[in-house]
């Protein structure tokens, strides 16, 4: 596993968050999240795959801004894609695959808001931008 780390200090807290946005969009997809101080969050995946669950290749990721509490790394890995029941790629959301994974870890002690920008650029030439809100707790 390919890692490739971005450390500024911040916070930031996710569950269940891909990447599927629309390509191209100039506004950022928004979420919130929560975490606990001190305590690593999963914030983000994404995956592209062919009809047929094979890897459509990586994206790459890449923390623009933020967080200003605390520290987010990105990863390459395996991850299980969620995509929508109407999507033919659906059935795909039952095995793991190739993709990209980001992490937030607040700064011990911190307790307060923070957020991070993601910049993702797919290996069919999308681009795309996240945001995340984070409460720390």
């Amino acid at each position: 596993m390919a890692y490739r780390m971005t450390c500024v200090m911040a916070v930031a807290a996710v569950f269940g968050f891909t990447g599927y946005a629309m390509a191209g969009s100039s506004r950022p997809v928004t979420y919130e999240k929560t975490a606990l101080s001190g305590q690593e969050i999963y914030i983000f995946q994404d995956a592209n795959l062919n009809p047929d669950c094979t890897s459509a290749g990586l994206d790459e990721v890449q923390a623009t801004s933020g967080p200003s509490h605390g520290s987010i790394r990105i990863v390459d890995g395996k991850v299980y894609p969620n995509f929508p029941k109407n999507s033919d790629r659906y059935k795909c959301n039952q095995q793991s695959d190739d993709g990209v994974q980001a992490f937030y870890k607040s700064a011990p002690g911190f307790k307060g808001q923070d957020q991070v920008s993601l910049s993702i650029h797919t290996f069919t030439g999308n681009a795309r931008n996240v945001l995340v809100n984070i409460t720390v707790e």
